[in-house]
């Protein structure tokens, strides 16, 4: 199993890729907003990825492509824990939001109670 956080970033390359899509995909949900894109666009800039917004327009994600990825529980917990924290960036959390983000914790083997829990934290993080 290769450790997540081997690059200089703190990621891993493959890591950053599913993060970025995920984000993108998930923000997009209902239409992404300039609070999303410019979180995005900050992920992006801090993890030193080569990747740009206009390129994760076209991109494929799948909650099982990133179940395979992220491997780690803990990972995976950073991982919906930003995903809460950015769809709620525009002052909504949609149902469409909610829904993508059960899926993608569905593929993660997260319970309902441990879902819960990270959208509660995440609630409380405040991204401005």
């Amino acid at each position: 199993m290769t450790d997540a956080t081997q690059s200089s970033g703190g990621l891993t390359p493959e890591v950053i890729d599913v993060f970025a899509r995920g984000l993108y995909h998930l923000a997009n949900v209902d239409g992404i907003d300039a609070r999303e894109e410019r979180l995005i666009q900050e992920f992006l800039e801090e993890t030193g990825s080569d990747l740009t917004l206009e390129a994760l327009k076209g991109s494929a994600f799948s909650p099982v492509e990133a179940a395979m990825v992220l491997e780690t529980s803990h990972i995976r917990r950073v991982f919906v824990k930003a995903a809460v924290a950015m769809v709620r960036a525009d002052g909504v959390y949609s149902d469409a939001e909610r829904h993508a983000i059960g899926e993608l914790a569905d593929a993660f083997d997260m319970s309902n109670a441990e879902f819960g829990d990270i959208e509660q934290e995440a609630a409380r993080v405040s991204l401005d």
